[in-house]
């Protein structure tokens, strides 16, 4: 059923919402975010291509697994240096996405990937963790984590908080996230050619930009492939 926020802007910060879902492609995913968001309004979906069309050519020029990307790169994806098209294609969707958050002249935005999940009370409690957020600036909100992927807290502790991602690893899964725009340019300037999956590349362009990161805890996003709802395009 549609969610009650159906003619309601997003919460501040947010400016937009971004959806990596090729509707053609991903029609049953298509169906649920256009039946869950009915106002067409409040987000724009984003495919710029599809792993089954994207030539040879455009892969070798969005992947590049041979690059030594030390000091910042700490460690990568033990498939980094074997992506498939599919893995490739998200790569340039996610990029494509972040140039026209730039383009359209966002402050903030959220990009969802297709196979999310929301659950009856996703706005208020998006409305409610972006509250809490500290009064200084950060650069990328993780919303979503799969249960191995969050901070560890005392029995029973389940209050909505921000944690600051530390160390390396910024990201957890990218099937929702929130970035600053200006964070986006820098990273969209120094995306291509990448040399990892998109949660692992996200890692590294985090790193180098020096962004500030933190993560929501509980998650309030639920990821569908990889909680077995859908079965992965990846």
């Amino acid at each position: 059923m549609p969610l009650p926020f159906l003619q309601m802007a997003w919460p501040v910060p947010v400016d937009h919402v971004y959806i990596l879902c090729d509707p053609e492609k991903e029609p049953d995913r298509a169906a649920y975010l256009r039946k869950t968001l009915p106002d067409p309004s409040l987000y724009t979906f984003v495919s710029k291509c599809y792993g089954t069309t994207l030539s040879a050519a455009e892969a070798l020029k969005a992947y590049d697994p041979f690059q030594n990307r030390a000091p910042v790169e700490k460690e990568r994806n033990f498939s980094s240096h074997n992506l498939k098209i599919s893995e490739i294609s998200l790569l340039i969707n996610w990029h494509h996405f972040a140039k026209e958050a730039v383009r359209a002249g966002h402050k903030y935005v959220m990009m969802f990937e297709s196979d999310v999940l929301f659950t009856p009370t996703f706005r208020s409690d998006l409305e409610a963790a972006l509250s809490l957020l500290p009064s200084d600036s950060f650069d990328f909100l993780s919303i979503s984590a799969l249960p191995h992927l969050r901070p560890k807290r005392a029995e029973g502790d389940t209050a909505p908080r921000w944690y600051e991602a530390s160390g390396y690893y910024k990201t957890r899964t990218c099937d929702a996230m929130i970035f600053a725009v200006p964070m986006l340019s820098k990273i969209s300037n120094t995306f291509f050619p990448c040399a990892d999956v998109l949660d692992w590349e996200l890692n590294y362009q985090l790193n180098l930009h020096r962004a500030r990161c933190l993560w929501l805890d509980p998650p309030i996003i639920t990821q569908g492939s990889g909680s077995g709802v859908y079965e992965t395009t990846l």
